[in-house]
């Protein structure tokens, strides 16, 4: 895959490249600004970007979100484009506008930690080039854990929002049985549920999961949390 990496550290731009390009990433333009990676894109059209949502000079703004502005911006130009998003402080509010990109897919938010595992990071690409929603299971968890009771999540019985949770951290069947300890069309049957539950429309499998993910997503709350898992 082919990858562009905008952040306006040097130090953690030298940092990504290694880490991923060592792992068999083509790491094809570097953007210490919106404008350069804007530029880049243009110039390079790669597979996906790896954005910190803080980057690029900023403007004077209040809230620090100049890559947000880019990947709307880049979506708006190519609906296909792989989008990960990286932030130090992970929070709801940006999550809700990092899925209301676009059609909420092609998209990725994982907390800056994660570059201490670069295999997470080029999943994520990969993931995100192919057309899904990867969200950081950090801020996946909190959010679920912190559902407000008129929300559809308060339809869902504990075992069903566990599994909701897990498919919110992009776990297949096989691995969120293993994980819950039950047979896979006992998944199945919690997924059904939630489906059901959350008025997710007939449509293929891999659709109505990535449907499931975006509804709680597009209705959490704004409380931000940090990445040791305190509310702010």
């Amino acid at each position: 895959m082919r990858v562009i990496i905008a952040d306006d550290v040097p130090m953690l731009r030298d940092l990504y490249r290694q880490s991923i390009q060592a792992l068999g990433v083509d790491v094809v333009a570097e953007a210490a600004t919106t404008a350069e990676l804007l530029i880049h894109v243009g110039d390079h059209r790669p597979d996906a970007v790896l954005v910190d949502i803080n980057f690029g000079g900023h403007h004077g703004r209040p809230q620090d979100d100049d890559g947000l502005h880019a990947a709307e911006r880049l979506r708006a130009d190519d609906p296909l484009l792989g989008i990960v998003m990286f932030s130090v402080h992970m929070t709801p509010a940006y999550l809700r506008r990092i899925t209301a990109i676009g059609d909420g897919t092609h998209i990725g938010y994982l907390g800056k930690e994660r570059i201490k595992d670069a295999r997470t990071i080029v999943d994520a690409l990969a993931r995100v080039i192919a057309g899904e929603t990867v969200i950081d299971r950090t801020l996946a968890g909190q959010m679920l854990r912190t559902r407000r009771v008129q929300d559809p999540m308060a339809r869902l019985t504990a075992r069903q929002r566990e599994a909701l949770e897990l498919l919110a951290q992009g776990r297949t069947n096989k691995a969120i049985a293993e994980q819950m300890k039950v047979a896979v069309p006992t998944v199945e049957a919690y997924l059904s549920e939630v489906f059901k539950a959350l008025d997710i429309p007939t449509s293929p499998d891999d659709h109505k999961r990535v449907l499931a993910v975006l509804t709680w997503l597009r209705s959490a709350g704004a409380r931000p949390f940090d990445t040791r898992g305190h509310q702010g």
